[in-house]
């Protein structure tokens, strides 16, 4: 069985910011050469359940979820088929656990508090999204070392261009991340684009971000 080629945070017409059809998302992570992604919307999960419908048409895995705002910062629920309608960071980790989903605690240097407080009780910290700063992802990282948390990855794609931005390779065995394939920063300049490939190539970077992301869980792969 191949290796599975992810992005885990994109979104589409169903987020306030972008215009992306969930076909459009699918189409393009293809494109790309991606052969799982997840659509992560705000506060809905309308673009994920379209996108799985397209995701069997062109043969890529699509994970339902959705980025729901807290009080305390954005909340991600994977594998979700229901919508969540409440706003308490708590009561929403427990909505999305009670529908069976996984939670995910996204760019947590990026307008989040608590976030320590947060990260013993999610399932998963994102320590690579493709809009974060490398301090930020960097931070991040420190973070789910500190809390003994799986890591993952995705570009934040609110636009055609910045799907596939950041991809990973996941063994679909054992669903360890087996490497860093594509980790591109869509809001930074040409410096920082540079110092984050290099880092990259050397081994730095996914040495720092993947500390504990061999442990992604199985539950996230499932059908």
């Amino acid at each position: 069985m191949d290796d599975l080629i992810a992005d885990l945070h994109i979104h589409s017409k169903y987020s306030h910011d972008s215009l992306m059809s969930p076909e459009g998302v699918v189409k393009q992570a293809k494109k790309a050469g991606l052969t799982c992604i997840a659509i992560t919307d705000h506060d809905t999960i309308r673009g994920g359940v379209e996108g799985k419908k397209a995701g069997e048409k062109y043969g890529i895995r699509v994970i339902a979820g959705s980025e729901i705002k807290t009080d305390c910062g954005d909340i991600i629920g994977l594998n979700l088929h229901d919508e969540i309608r409440v706003t308490g960071w708590k009561e929403v980790i427990a909505a999305i656990r009670s529908q069976g989903g996984l939670v995910v605690l996204p760019h947590p240097y990026r307008e989040h508090t608590h976030v320590e407080e947060i990260a013993p009780l999610v399932d998963f910290i994102e320590t690579g999204n493709g809009r974060s700063t490398p301090e930020q992802n960097a931070a991040a990282a420190g973070l789910a070392v500190r809390a003994g948390k799986p890591q993952t990855y995705g570009s934040d794609a609110h636009i055609l261009s910045e799907i596939g931005a950041v991809q990973v390779r996941i063994d679909p065995v054992s669903y360890q991340c087996r490497e860093i394939l594509k980790f591109r920063l869509a809001a930074e300049d040409e410096i920082r684009r540079s110092r984050i490939t290099s880092l990259v190539k050397q081994k730095k970077f996914g040495t720092l971000i993947t500390q504990g992301a061999h442990r992604l869980g199985k539950k996230l792969w499932r059908p």
